[in-house]
């Protein structure tokens, strides 16, 4: 949880500052281990991040000036159609889980890197990569990582933890 709230705010405060680019999307451990089911997370806070920062347009029909005369101090507003239609225009989260406990826990409380982690497995299976890698370059390009990170004396990092080096194998 305090991870999920450190990427969130790290990249308001971020954008909130003005930068035209927010940096490390799926970066783990200070950015030495990249994980696609976190890069599936940011991606959905830094579309929160970036709602918010395009502000809010204030009229009479965002407001519902008129239903709230007709509503009145004491009435609910929760159904009516205007709520209904108007429920997802700031918060339409793709992976988040915005039900109620007893609705989540029906759909068998599922987690958000779970879900994220399904989602990433959907994508896999279906892009269609014009012109993927093949087996060869994928080694020679890890081969060109080992020898760096060797020259670098960072290679034993990775020792015990070989399983993570490059990619979550069960994902792929």
């Amino acid at each position: 949880m305090q991870a999920g709230a450190e990427r969130a705010l790290n990249r308001l405060m971020t954008a909130l500052a003005g930068a035209s680019v927010l940096f490390g999307q799926g970066m783990l451990e200070t950015g030495l281990t990249f994980d696609i089911p976190t890069l599936l997370v940011d991606d959905e806070i830094i579309d929160y991040v970036l709602r918010m920062l395009a502000g809010f347009k204030v009229d009479a029909t965002t407001l519902s000036t008129d239903l709230i005369k007709e509503v009145g101090p004491f009435g609910t507003y929760l159904a009516e159609m205007n709520t209904f239609e108007h429920l997802g225009d700031l918060s339409t989260y793709n992976l988040m889980n915005r039900r109620n406990y007893d609705m989540w826990a029906a759909s068998g409380k599922p987690d958000l890197y779970g879900q994220a982690r399904e989602r990433a497995k959907e994508i896999l299976a279906t892009h269609k990569q014009k012109t993927p890698l093949s087996p060869e370059q994928v080694k020679a390009i890890r081969d060109v990582l080992v020898d760096a990170e060797g020259e670098l004396g960072v290679a034993d990092f990775w020792k015990g933890k070989e399983e993570k080096r490059f990619i979550d194998n069960d994902l792929y």
